[in-house]
């Protein structure tokens, strides 16, 4: 039981340490436009309102094909879910910043 406490702790870690919020809300507009670029993304702009959940949608909508990606999927799924609820507590900033800056371009 022990080791399955600190499976799903791990897991929690992953899924939170790579959730698109933080990645919106931490790094500059160059390094999340950089990054999308270097998964060929579709995608020209994310609003700041509610930008984890595009962010990981803009990854989804990639036009890089990767025999890897497809387990991928459920990872974004599940990480999109999270960054909902997390979008919506930084949502008084995120307007703010929408207001102020507009969307961000890639």
């Amino acid at each position: 039981m022990k080791i399955f406490s600190i499976l799903i702790c791990a897991i929690g870690l992953m899924i939170l340490s790579g959730c698109g919020t933080v990645t919106t809300l931490t790094n500059t507009d160059r390094q999340i436009a950089s990054n999308l670029k270097r998964q060929n993304s579709s995608c020209v702009s994310i609003p700041r309102v509610y930008s984890g959940v595009a962010y990981n949608m803009c990854k989804l909508n990639s036009n890089g094909s990767s025999i890897y990606f497809a387990p991928l999927i459920g990872v974004y799924v599940v990480d999109s879910i999270f960054s909902a609820a997390t979008d919506t507590v930084a949502l008084p900033y995120t307007v703010y910043a929408q207001s102020q800056k507009g969307n961000l371009n890639i």
